[in-house]
């Protein structure tokens, strides 16, 4: 291995040590030493500890809050560089040779895949070719005809009701549809988990949604009804309930399914600003190709049920086989048949 590459090397896992959301903008010089420890001392003034850094340092004057994004969107950018070069990550779920039929139709066909711990992985692929149905395999939703789906080191198909709930606590999960009650508000909607799965005081449960709801700009909408919101805000509002459990693994069924670009793009962002403050594993499908390469580390491409390739964002991007170039490029010509 030449120097060069061994300074890549060192350069990228650099990179991708996780860092403080502050400390992560200083060394991108996205903000001076001086004003993050100035946006510090007025959290600590104000007793507001627990208020965002990129909130307070926005509100200082000292960022926008676009620019506040783009510097996080940069940094994902190296993260997934370092993660190309040296692909390092613990699994966190694994399938092992699973089967699913549906409706007399195989869905999953001998599934293998592994998902890397504390990295945002996105799952593509034709439609029906069993992206959704895996996603509900990895939280128990479903379970396998044949084969094991493994979360840690626990078996989910071996787990009995009680053990099984208390892996289920280390997930969230956003519908494709946003999946909200029509019947509550906002405020309610997001504290729903919180008061079915916990015995918190209610104080502190309006004091997690508040923050939730600051976390994805919608704060003063916790009175508003979902028919009261658009596409893009009730996006946002089911990304809070995801979030307001403090899981440790978030899945994201279609988060941008029927938005348009614009607001598909502040979604993207959305979730690269969460990751970077929480760091928690997250997995979502989608079908914004070629656009979501840019938004995770590693991409798995799932084919008639099967794994047709899993690695880093950057190596499926550039990838040879005739299937996945034909996917990423939307040609009618090609070994996928669709007319």
């Amino acid at each position: 291995m030449s120097q060069t590459s061994f300074q890549d090397i060192s350069q990228a896992k650099q990179d991708a040590i996780p860092l403080p959301l502050g400390e992560r903008l200083v060394r991108n010089g996205c903000v001076s030493p001086a004003q993050l420890e100035q946006a510090l001392e007025a959290q600590s003034k104000e007793g507001h500890k627990e208020t965002l850094i990129g909130k307070t340092l926005i509100e200082l004057g000292y960022i926008t809050h676009p620019a506040l994004l783009n510097c996080l969107f940069h940094q994902l950018t190296r993260e997934r560089v370092a993660y190309h070069l040296d692909r390092q990550a613990q699994t966190i779920i694994r399938f092992e040779n699973v089967e699913k039929s549906l409706d007399g139709r195989k869905v999953l066909d001998n599934l293998n895949l592994e998902i890397p711990a504390n990295k945002i992985t996105a799952i593509i692929g034709i439609s029906g070719g069993g992206k959704s149905v895996t996603l509900k395999h990895m939280v128990g939703l479903m379970k396998p005809d044949k084969g094991e789906v493994w979360v840690g080191d626990q078996p989910l198909g071996r787990l009995s009701t009680r053990k099984l709930n208390h892996v289920r606590r280390r997930f969230s999960m956003l519908f494709q549809e946003g999946a909200l009650f029509d019947s509550l508000n906002v405020t309610d909607n997001v504290a729903f988990p919180l008061r079915e799965t916990t015995r918190l005081h209610e104080e502190e449960i309006l004091r997690r949604v508040e923050l939730c709801l600051q976390e994805v700009n919608l704060v003063g909408m916790g009175n508003k009804y979902p028919d009261e919101l658009s596409g893009g805000m009730r996006k946002r509002a089911a990304l809070a309930r995801a979030l307001v459990t403090q899981p440790e693994i978030i899945l994201l069924d279609e988060p941008t399914a029927g938005l348009d670009p614009i607001i598909e793009n502040s979604i993207h962002y959305l979730i690269c600003d969460t990751f970077m403050r929480t760091r928690y594993t997250t997995v979502f499908i989608s079908h914004a190709v070629p656009a979501i390469f840019d938004w995770c580390h590693h991409v798995v491409v799932l084919h008639r049920g099967r794994v047709l390739a899993s690695g880093p964002s950057l190596e499926i991007r550039n990838s040879s086989d005739p299937t996945i170039k034909q996917f990423i490029s939307g040609d009618l010509d090609g070994p996928i048949q669709v007319i």
